[in-house]
């Protein structure tokens, strides 16, 4: 092998690498950022032909309304979350837990009788209390205010980023194609051409897709839990949306804090005698939901996005779970259908992986 022929193709590999290794935090805000560039480049291209007049709105306006119309949409969605939320949390921390306890234990003596081998009535609500007490202790406090200032300070600085990034790609859409291709190797541009116009193409569907498919979730489990008359119900759809970008996990962890909502609200309400059908409500609509979500709504979303069977899929999440844990799992599938896209340019003389592309894109 002919190290010189390879010689800036390994150069570049290693200072990519370098780049990801010593910059992961700069890489993230890209990252982030040309997925909002994906999302929004429809938009821009719509306020680009809207004309007023002789007038018409040139790319920088049209970024900065396309990042306005973000914000809104992220606003509608915390205006509905945040203040039901927060007072749940609220009437938590106000509440007299022994009171509760006193209270449940009167309407499920069943639930008494099954914990009376940890003692009697007053001994669990004594140990619960210091348990909590234990956790909710100053040092546990201070560490918690601490991290909420370090994580908030963060969140503004990278938010900031964010913001200016995505501008500039929203800005001129070429200008990710332009910087991948300056740090290309000559005799590959083609074939790079190729893959980043097919990478924006599919991803930008898998992305609007993805975001179309919270949306209904949201929207289902909003509207039954609403209907069901389940309290919380509008924090418990966005819930539902917002971890369902988590595959597999997502529902789980889903189910775990609606059961605690709806309890919440019963407890909230004063109508402990339907904490048993409340939970049942939810465990029925989610489960119902995820069903609905993962054998119609999802296959159908990802079948005309990243053309892949929705077993290979599967293989392929659970595979990246493995590797790198949620994290792994959300980024799987746009990862994937990456490694796809190059795989059919660089690698397709090979059987297996002109099997795997064939449903690809010329």
């Amino acid at each position: 092998m002919d190290l010189k022929k390879y010689k800036i193709t390994i150069l570049t590999i290693l200072a990519v690498l370098g780049f990801v290794y010593f910059f992961t935090k700069i890489l993230i805000y890209l990252v982030i950022a040309a997925v909002l560039a994906l999302l929004g480049a429809p938009i821009v291209k719509l306020f680009t032909r809207i004309k007023i007049g002789n007038i018409h709105i040139n790319d920088s306006l049209a970024a900065i309304f396309t990042l306005c119309f973000f914000f809104i949409v992220i606003y509608l969605i915390a205006v509905n979350f945040i203040p039901p939320f927060v007072n749940e949390i609220s009437f938590l921390t106000t509440t007299n837990l022994k009171d509760v306890l006193h209270n449940i234990f009167i309407y499920y003596p069943a639930l008494n009788k099954g914990l009376s081998s940890l003692g009697t009535e007053k001994q669990i609500m004594d140990s619960v209390m210091e348990q909590i007490s234990n956790f909710v202790n100053f040092k546990n406090v201070t560490f918690i205010v601490n991290n909420i200032i370090s994580y908030i300070t963060s969140f503004i600085g990278g938010l900031f980023s964010v913001l200016f990034i995505s501008f500039f790609f929203l800005k001129d859409e070429k200008l990710v194609v332009k910087s991948i291709l300056l740090i290309s190797p000559l005799e590959y541009e083609d074939e790079m051409k190729d893959i980043l116009r097919t990478s924006k193409k599919m991803l930008s569907k898998y992305f609007i897709g993805l975001f179309a498919d919270m949306f209904l979730v949201t929207l289902i489990v909003s509207l039954f839990m609403w209907f069901l008359g389940i309290k919380n119900a509008i924090v418990i759809g966005c819930l539902a949306g917002i971890l369902n970008i988590i595959p597999y996990i997502g529902p789980l962890m889903t189910l775990f804090l609606a059961i605690f909502l709806g309890i919440s609200g019963c407890i909230q309400y004063n109508e402990y005698e339907m904490i048993t059908s409340t939970v049942s409500k939810i465990v029925l609509i989610l489960i119902g939901t995820n069903l609905v979500d993962g054998m119609l709504i999802q296959p159908l979303i990802f079948s005309n996005t990243v053309k892949a069977h929705p077993l290979e899929i599967f293989i392929v999440i659970l595979m990246a779970g493995i590797l790198g844990g949620i994290l792994g799992m959300v980024v799987a599938v746009p990862c994937y259908t990456l490694l796809r896209i190059v795989a059919k340019e660089f690698l397709d003389h090979f059987k297996f992986f002109k099997k795997l592309t064939e449903k690809l894109p010329e």
